[in-house]
């Protein structure tokens, strides 16, 4: 996650974080930022080495950075009419995305199944980590929990009320679930239900990779086009021999693998 496969690989991913990224974690505090930019990262490579082609390696921090992406539309969505212009908004990430994909279909030169895992474990972190929407906040009757990435008044920002959130339940445990309303169940079974769901994905991924390396014959295609041998690039050829010493003069059985 930390290693670049060049310069213009490094630069295009520190110009998104330190414009985006950088807002974003402005807004949501480090914390929280760095869980989400740390699990999509993982999760999109844990993705990839499921599904993509054996042999395909990948690099970059792109996972991470579209976790923060998954962010973004979460907040984008979160606050639709404290937006200047959310639609506008809304069509620029989806370009974005869509572009990324495309580029991913090409050989060597991103890695889709990263994107899409940092892009998944982003959004669903986010329901997590992130405050509530203001419009489900509004009809639970609480304060809106904060501000925009791009407000319309950016000179009046809302204000998370001191009660509201982990200041009222440290002071009162008890008293803090008391006379909830339904919808305030409902949403925070999700938010806990995310977050079992996040921990069985990457047990039963992690336990897939090491032991049983099922896959599925289509997958590949996320990640490539099936023109010429664009598919197989990166596949494995294993064959073995017996010997009597291999390399270390001991008895045992060698493979050679070879890269298409």
């Amino acid at each position: 996650m930390f290693l670049h496969a060049g310069i213009i690989h490094i630069g295009v991913n520190m110009l998104m974080q330190m414009t985006m990224g950088r807002e974003m974690e402005k807004q949501i505090g480090s914390l929280r930022f760095a869980s989400v930019y740390i699990s999509s990262g993982i999760f999109g490579f844990v993705l990839g080495a499921n599904f993509a082609g054996e042999g395909t390696a990948s690099t970059g921090a792109s996972g991470a950075l579209f976790g923060i992406m998954g962010l973004y539309l979460l907040d984008l969505f979160y606050n639709w009419r404290e937006r200047r212009k959310p639609v506008r908004d809304l069509m620029f990430s989806l370009l974005d995305i869509v572009i990324a994909f495309v580029l991913g279909l090409i050989p060597g030169v991103v890695d889709n199944f990263s994107h899409m895992g940092g892009l998944l474990m982003g959004l669903v972190l986010g329901i997590c980590l992130l405050h509530s929407p203001n419009a489900l906040r509004e009809r639970l009757g609480t304060s809106t929990s904060y501000h925009p990435m791009n407000p319309t008044n950016p000179a009046s920002p809302t204000q998370e009320s001191p009660e509201e959130g982990f200041t009222a339940f440290k002071k009162k445990p008890v008293g803090f679930f008391k006379g909830r309303k339904p919808l305030w169940w409902a949403w925070w079974l999700l938010r806990a239900g995310a977050v079992v769901g996040v921990f069985v994905c990457f047990i039963v991924l992690l336990n897939n990779f090491y032991k049983y390396r099922n896959t599925c014959s289509w997958c590949k295609y996320l990640s490539c086009l099936p023109i010429k041998d664009w598919c197989e690039s990166g596949d494995l050829q294993l064959s073995n021999s017996t010997s009597k010493r291999d390399l270390f003069g001991v008895s045992g059985q060698r493979f050679y693998v070879f890269y298409e």
